[in-house]
């Protein structure tokens, strides 16, 4: 559970920073690392592919979450720049 906890962080990390692209040599470090550590524990090959696929579904899973979080900020970025708040303070006409 830590792991997934760990990975799913890992994935929003890169999904914030990085292209999809990034997501081939993470999976492959994912892989080595999960079956590296089931190897470890001395777990049953079927328990060691289950902790494998869960790792990996929470790689993926953090990194649609990063992309998520970037799109957001990017969109509130581009309406801040535009001024679209700024404009309305025109609205108001002065008192006489």
């Amino acid at each position: 559970m830590l792991l997934g906890i760990f990975l799913f962080l890992v994935g929003a990390a890169l999904g914030q920073r990085f292209t999809v692209v990034i997501l081939v040599p993470a999976t492959l470090v994912t892989l080595g690392l999960a079956i590296g550590l089931g190897i470890v524990r001395a777990q049953l090959p079927g328990t060691i592919a289950l902790l494998t696929m869960a790792a990996i579904v929470c790689l993926q899973l953090g990194y649609l979450v990063g992309l998520g979080v970037r799109q957001m900020a990017q969109s509130r970025a581009s309406r801040l720049r535009s001024g679209s708040f700024a404009d309305s303070s025109r609205a108001q006409r002065p008192a006489h």
